[in-house]
C-alpha cells in the first residue's frame, strides 16, 4: 500500500471500532442479563467486519437458547447499529415451505443486490431445518439444501433455466425456419416474404406494431413501412431471459439491427448457450447467525412452574457445553452438517431473577418515554408496581413473553382509561404515578392507584382491580392438604440438609402449578455420585415419606409420595444393574427387553433385585432415624410451612441453627469442586 492508501484504508478501520464498540455499549442497555453473549458476539464479527478482503468463506455463529429470550431481536439491532439494517436478511426456517431453487434464488438476489459487498443472513428457528426426524430417519428437504450449499463454501452455481429461456429456444428453431422458407433479411429487418415470417411467428398486427418506445403518429405509419426480424413481442422474451448481459433491451435492439438472418440466428444461439452456463453465486463474504432453541439441552425446560427458581435455572443453563449442544444437533442434523456450522457455538443463558426485574424496568422505562413524547406528562410507578408483574408474569423457563404480556395488561391496558380522565374528564396533570393499594388488595384481586399531580400537588385519585392468576393460586390454604405437603415437603429438605449437606434453595408447601402441590428445590453441587453416597440420596428420595409417618402415624400416610419412590427405585436399581455397585462388576437386564445387549439376564428372585430391594431398605431407614432425630426440627419446619407457602434458603438456614441436633454450619458444602477426589490423589502421589 502507498502511503495515502495506508491512512485511508486506518481512518476506515478506527471508524469500524468505534461502531463496534458504540454497539456493544447500547446493546449492553438495552437487552439484560447477556453481556457475555455479546461480548463473544463481537469477538465472533471482528476479522468479518475489520477485514472482509481477507474473507474466503462465510462467519458463522450460532445462538442457541431458550424461546423468548432475545436471539432474534439481538441480532436483528446489532445490524442496525454497525449500519448493515439494510443489508440483513433474516429467513425463518420455521415457516420455509419453498423449494430448494426458491431459498437458492434468493441468496443470488441478496448477494446482487449488495453489489458484492458484504452482508448479514440471519437463519432463524434452524431446528426446523433438520434432515433427520425423531426416528433418526432421513428426511427429503429439498428446501435446505440451499442452505448447506451457503454453509459449506458460500459459493454456489445456478442454472437459472426458467419460462423466458424455454420461449427463447422455441423462438430460434421458429427464426431458423422462416429463413428455410425463403425469408430474407438486412440489418435485422425482413426484405422479403414477410407475410411468411408473420404466420410462422404468429405475428398479428398489435403484435407488429408494439413498440415501447414510441407511441406517436410517424413511429406508426414507419412501422407500416417495415417488419422486425425479430419483432418487439419476442424481444421482450429474449431480454428477460438474457437480460443479465446487456444494460437495456434497446442495447439488444441496437446488436440485432445490424445482422442478416443467419447471422442472427448464430448470436441468438450463442446467447441461449450462455444462459444455459452455471452462474457462480458467490456468498463468502456473508455473515451468518444460526438461529435456534435446543430445549433438551436445558434441564427443567419442560417445567412451567411460575415458582421455580430463576437464580437455579440460570446456573443450570450457565453449565451446558458446546458438547452437549452438537450432540443435541445429533438428533436433528447428519454429521457432516453439524460440521458445516464450525465451533462458534454461542448459548445464552436462562434469565435470573435480578435480570427479569431489571427487564421489567426497561419496559416500563419504555412506557414512560412515549407517554412523555406524546402526552407531555411523566409516568412513575412504586416498586409494587414491579413486584406485581414479576410475580403475574415470569415463567423462569418461557423467557421474556409472558412478562411482557403481563405489563401489557397492567399498565398499557389502562392507559386509555386514565387518558379519558386527564383530557375528558379534565384533570390536567404533569405527573400520574401506578401504585399498589395494600389496604384495597385481597389475595384474589391487586388494587391498583393512580395518582394525578399537578406541581406535586395531588388533584385526582382513580383505582382500578387487576385480578390475580398466580397471585390467586399461590395464596395459603390453611387446611389439611397444605399441612400434609408441608410435612412431606419438610422431611426431604431435612434429610438433604444433614445427610447431603446441601441447604435446599427453596421449599414450598403451595405452589402456582397446578400440577405440584409442593416442591423442594435442592441439589447436591456435585455432578457424580459415589458409591458411598447412593443410601444417603435414596434416603432424601424417602424423606417425604418417613416425614408424614413420624408425625401422623403409618395409617394415616398419604399416596403423595409416589413419584418419590419410583425415583428412588429408578436410581436404585441404575446404580445396580448398569453401574456395577453392586456385588458383580456387569451390566444386567430382564426377560422383557426388546432385544438381546450384552447383558446378564436377572432372576428376580435371587438375583440382583434383592440388593436393590436393601438399598431401599437402607435409605428409608436412615431417612427414618434422621428424622426422628432431628423430630423438634421437623416440627417447627412443618409448622411454618403449614401456615406460609414458602421457606428460602436463609430461613432454612436459621431453623437449621436454632433446632437441628449436631448441626455445624462449616459441614455445609459450598466448594463442590474439592470434596475429595483431587486431594486424595495428589496426596497419594506426594507420598511416593
Amino acid at each position: 500500500m502507498i502511503e495515502n492508501n495506508i491512512e485511508e484504508y486506518r481512518k476506515d478501520l478506527l471508524e469500524k471500532k468505534n461502531l463496534l464498540d458504540s454497539a456493544i455499549v447500547q446493546l449492553k442497555s438495552e437487552f439484560v442479563g447477556i453481556d457475555n453473549v455479546i461480548d463473544q458476539i463481537a469477538d465472533a464479527i471482528g476479522a468479518w467486519l475489520f477485514f472482509p478482503e481477507m474473507q474466503e468463506k462465510p462467519v458463522i455463529i450460532n445462538l442457541w437458547g431458550l424461546t423468548g429470550i432475545g436471539k432474534t431481536s439481538l441480532v436483528k439491532r446489532f445490524s442496525q447499529l454497525i449500519d448493515y439494517n439494510e443489508r440483513y436478511y433474516r429467513f425463518d426456517l420455521g415457516e420455509s415451505t419453498g423449494k430448494y431453487f426458491d431459498i437458492q434464488d434468493s441468496f443470488k438476489e441478496i448477494y446482487e443486490n449488495c453489489d458484492k459487498e458484504p452482508f448479514i443472513i440471519g437463519l432463524d428457528e434452524f431446528q426446523f431445518a433438520r434432515t433427520i426426524n425423531e426416528n433418526q430417519e432421513e428426511i427429503d428437504k429439498s428446501s435446505s439444501r440451499a442452505i448447506w450449499d451457503l454453509l459449506d463454501s458460500g459459493k454456489f452455481d445456478l442454472i437459472d433455466f426458467n419460462y423466458n429461456i424455454g420461449v427463447f429456444s422455441k423462438l430460434i428453431k421458429k427464426l431458423d425456419l422462416s429463413l428455410s422458407k425463403g425469408v430474407e433479411v438486412e440489418n435485422g429487418l425482413v426484405t422479403l416474404n414477410a407475410d411468411i415470417h408473420k404466420n410462422i411467428l404468429e405475428i398479428t398486427e398489435d403484435d407488429d406494431n408494439d413498440d415501447e418506445d414510441g407511441n406517436d403518429e410517424s413511429s406508426k405509419i414507419n412501422k407500416e413501412k417495415k417488419l422486425y426480424f425479430i419483432p418487439e413481442v419476442n424481444l421482450n422474451n429474449i431480454f428477460y431471459a438474457v437480460a443479465d448481459m446487456f444494460l437495456s433491451k434497446s442495447e439488444l435492439r441496437d446488436k440485432l439491427d445490424k445482422l442478416d438472418g443467419e447471422a442472427t440466428i448464430e448470436y441468438l444461439i450463442q446467447l441461449y448457450k450462455k444462459t444455459l452456463k452455471p452462474k457462480t453465486v458467490d456468498c463468502s463474504k456473508a455473515l451468518v447467525f444460526i438461529m435456534g432453541n435446543l430445549d433438551e439441552v436445558y434441564s427443567m425446560t419442560h417445567d412451567f412452574n411460575p415458582d421455580m427458581n430463576a437464580d437455579e435455572f440460570n446456573k443450570q443453563s450457565l453449565k451446558i457445553s458446546v458438547t452437549q449442544v452438537k450432540n443435541a444437533l445429533l438428533a436433528r442434523f447428519r454429521s457432516e452438517q453439524i460440521a458445516r456450522l464450525g465451533n462458534i457455538h454461542i448459548i445464552y443463558p436462562s434469565f435470573t431473577s435480578e435480570a427479569f426485574h431489571r427487564i421489567i424496568e426497561l419496559e416500563l422505562s419504555k412506557i414512560q418515554k412515549k407517554i412523555k413524547s406524546i402526552y407531555n406528562f411523566d409516568l412513575t410507578f412504586d416498586k409494587g408496581i414491579n413486584e406485581l408483574i414479576y410475580e403475574e408474569g415470569v415463567y423462569p423457563t418461557q423467557g421474556t413473553r409472558p412478562l411482557f404480556t403481563t405489563v401489557q395488561q397492567i399498565v398499557n391496558a389502562r392507559l386509555g382509561k386514565i387518558l379519558n380522565e386527564v383530557y375528558i374528564n379534565g384533570y390536567f396533570v404533569d405527573r400520574l404515578h401506578f401504585a399498589i393499594d395494600e389496604e384495597g388488595s385481597t389475595k384474589d384481586v391487586a388494587s391498583l392507584k393512580i395518582k394525578f399531580y399537578k406541581d406535586e400537588k395531588l388533584v385526582h385519585e382513580w383505582a382500578d382491580k387487576q385480578s390475580l392468576v398466580l397471585g390467586k393460586l399461590r395464596q395459603e390454604k390453611l387446611n389439611d392438604e397444605q399441612a400434609i405437603v408441608a410435612v412431606h415437603e419438610s422431611g426431604h429438605a431435612i434429610v438433604s440438609s444433614i445427610l447431603m449437606h446441601t441447604i435446599p434453595d427453596s421449599i414450598f408447601s403451595v405452589t402456582a402449578d397446578s400440577n405440584s402441590q409442593g416442591f423442594v428445590l435442592a441439589r447436591p453441587q456435585w455432578n457424580y455420585i459415589s458409591k458411598k453416597e447412593i443410601v444417603n440420596r435414596l434416603a432424601v428420595l424417602m424423606g417425604g415419606l418417613v416425614a408424614e409417618r413420624i408425625v401422623f402415624g403409618d395409617e394415616n400416610i398419604t399416596i403423595g409420595a409416589s413419584s418419590d419412590l419410583q425415583n428412588a427405585t429408578k436410581l436404585a436399581t441404575y446404580v445396580l444393574y448398569a453401574c456395577g455397585m453392586g456385588n458383580m462388576l456387569a451390566l444386567f437386564g430382564n426377560e422383557n427387553m426388546d432385544e438381546t445387549p450384552n447383558v446378564i439376564f436377572d432372576d428376580a428372585r435371587e438375583g440382583i433385585n434383592r440388593e436393590a430391594k436393601a438399598l431401599l431398605e437402607a435409605a428409608e431407614n436412615l431417612a427414618q432415624k434422621t428424622l426422628e432425630t432431628q423430630r423438634v426440627l421437623l416440627l417447627q419446619l412443618a409448622n411454618y410451612l403449614s401456615d406460609k407457602r414458602a421457606v428460602s434458603k436463609d430461613l432454612m438456614m436459621e431453623f437449621l441453627v436454632k433446632y437441628a441436633v449436631d448441626f455445624k454450619k462449616e459441614d455445609i458444602i459450598t466448594d463442590a469442586d474439592h470434596l475429595f477426589y483431587r486431594d486424595h490423589l495428589k496426596k497419594q502421589v506426594d507420598a511416593l
